[in-house]
């Protein structure tokens, strides 16, 4: 992956222009803004957000040539099209009476560098700065904020929730978004500990898709645990997990789906999964790794509307038998992913490999 350029203004560049932050969606893949940059709440109608109902915020991921495409500023959302298929993943989770929302930082994330989008979650003073970059392809910082993306994620989302009465909040992240869900969900921790935030914006469960780490240490996180080197990502991804699930006993799930940390740059981080709940995901109708590792996403989110995936055990004949347990996915309770955490199993797709609806999916428990 090559070092991402500066690219200077031109006389005809764009506007500049930086938009972030929280987005509350509705059923219909509508979205409001949550909270302005200098951190005002928006008064939003409450089919967007609704402050006695429970919560999920997802986080995307690296968003290279993202300002450019299309007519510019393309980002993700709720909405799954694939062959002759058109679903709003959101929909089952609203009609089942959630909030649902994005944390955007897309034109932070817009890097051709992953290294240099992954450093601006965890500090402001990262290799880019807080750069950002226009739909013309140029990078400006005139309105760039002088805190890290984690940090205005925290910002943003504890002041949103403030009001929150339903005390269940969910945060999932995808790709590089895993790091930055880990990291508002430790920084919430650390808060509620201190006494500088109400229990009632606790996450209640992590869901880590397709997670991705980048090797080796980083100058910006420093030494956190005075071993002599600068810590990795993964390092303290790991260390925030194992925070959380001993101060709240936090519900934690990883669901692999590529081989994405397999590539030279990526680091497989197997100590976490022997904390979490493992999910292999085989989406064999797919047949690129890039879209293998996209694809996670709505699975996750439209797995809402089906009921749990069976669990299953293959015998020594190859016959399959239900175990009578559900495995992972996002209708799956609690206390049962709770069940599946630790470094004994991990649950591998073995039907539904070929449809992109998780309504027939069912996953072998297997052995470490």
């Amino acid at each position: 992956m090559a070092s991402a350029l500066f690219l200077p203004f031109s006389a005809h560049a764009t506007e500049d222009t930086l938009d972030y932050g929280l987005y509350w969606f509705d059923g219909n893949n509508k979205s409001v803004k949550a909270v302005e940059a200098d951190g005002t709440v928006n008064t939003v109608p409450l089919k967007f957000y609704d402050p006695s109902k429970p919560t999920i915020v997802h986080f995307h991921g690296w968003q290279p040539g993202s300002a450019t495409r299309g007519d510019g500023y393309d980002r993700e959302d709720f909405r799954f099209v694939w062959g002759d298929e058109d679903v709003i993943t959101s929909r089952s989770w609203k009609d089942k009476g959630w909030n649902i929302a994005y944390f955007y930082w897309d034109q932070f994330a817009d890097e051709s560098e992953v290294k240099d989008a992954e450093a601006k979650m965890w500090s402001a003073n990262g290799p880019r700065g807080m750069r950002y970059r226009l739909s013309d392809g140029s990078y400006s910082t005139q309105h760039s904020p002088d805190k890290s993306v984690g940090e205005i994620a925290f910002e943003q989302l504890t002041a949103a929730l403030a009001d929150n009465t339903s005390h269940y909040v969910r945060l999932s992240g995808h790709s590089l978004g895993n790091q930055l869900a880990t990291i508002v969900a430790g920084k919430i921790s650390d808060a509620i500990y201190a006494g500088d935030a109400g229990v009632n914006v606790m996450v209640d469960r992590l869901e880590l898709l397709d997670p991705f780490y980048s090797k080796d240490g980083k100058d910006y996180l420093g030494d956190d645990n005075g071993d002599g080197n600068p810590d990795w990502t993964g390092e303290r991804v790991r260390w925030t997990v194992q925070e959380l699930i001993d101060r709240h006993n936090t519900p934690v799930t990883a669901y692999y789906s590529s081989n994405i940390n397999d590539l030279w740059i990526g680091d497989k981080n197997l100590p976490l999964r022997a904390k979490v709940a493992e999910i292999w995901n085989r989406f064999w109708y797919l047949a690129d790794e890039v879209n293998k590792h996209n694809h996670v996403v709505p699975f996750y989110f439209r797995s809402m509307a089906s009921a749990p995936p069976e669990e299953v055990t293959i015998n020594w004949w190859g016959n399959r038998s239900g175990t009578g347990n559900d495995a992972a996915s996002a209708s799956t309770d609690d206390n049962r992913i709770l069940e599946m955490m630790g470094d004994t199993h991990y649950w591998d797709q073995v039907e539904g490999r070929y449809t992109a609806d998780p309504e027939d999916d069912q996953f072998e428990i297997k052995n470490y």
